[in-house]
C-alpha cells in the first residue's frame, strides 16, 4: 500500500501562510536607535521604528518614546546641541497647536496599527530632540 496516497494534501494558501509565519518569526522586526545626519549645511536626526509610547502632558508637550534609545551625544556629533535625553523626542504644543494635534493623532494612529513611523527631528527643546515631521510607513 502506498502511504503517500493516503496523506492529506495541503492547500496552497495553507503552505504559503505557514511559510510566511516561519519567515516573520525568523526575522523579527526591530528598529535601530535614531541616527543623525548633515544635509545642505544643516543637521537633523531621524527615527524609523515603532511608536513605543506617545503622550501629551499638562505642560503642553507631545512626546514620542523610541523603541530603541540613542546615546544623547549622537546629535552633538552633527551640531545639534542641548540634547540630554536619548529615549524620546518632543514637540511643544505652543509652537503650533494645530500641528501638535495632528502630530499626536498621527503617532496614536501608527501605534494602534502597529505601523512603522519615520520621524525627523531638527534642534532640541527641554533636553529632547524636537520633532518636525512624521510619516507612517506601510508594514
Amino acid at each position: 500500500m502506498n502511504t503517500l496516497a493516503c496523506a492529506p494534501r495541503r492547500s496552497a494558501p495553507f503552505v504559503i501562510a505557514l511559510a510566511l509565519i516561519v519567515a516573520l518569526l525568523a526575522h523579527p522586526a526591530s528598529a535601530a536607535a535614531p541616527q543623525c545626519y548633515t544635509y545642505s549645511g544643516g543637521a537633523y536626526c531621524q527615527y524609523d521604528g515603532k511608536v513605543n509610547r506617545a503622550y501629551i502632558n499638562a505642560y503642553g508637550q507631545v512626546l514620542l518614546y523610541f523603541d530603541t534609545p540613542m546615546a544623547p551625544g549622537v546629535p552633538g556629533s552633527v551640531g545639534i546641541s542641548g540634547v540630554s535625553i536619548g529615549e524620546a523626542a518632543i514637540y511643544p504644543v505652543s509652537e503650533n497647536p494645530d500641528f501638535a494635534k495632528a502630530l499626536y493623532a498621527t503617532l496614536l494612529s501608527a501605534q494602534a496599527r502597529g505601523a512603522t513611523v519615520q520621524v525627523q527631528m531638527f534642534g532640541s527643546n527641554a533636553g529632547y530632540l524636537k520633532m518636525d515631521r512624521v510619516w507612517i510607513l506601510e508594514n
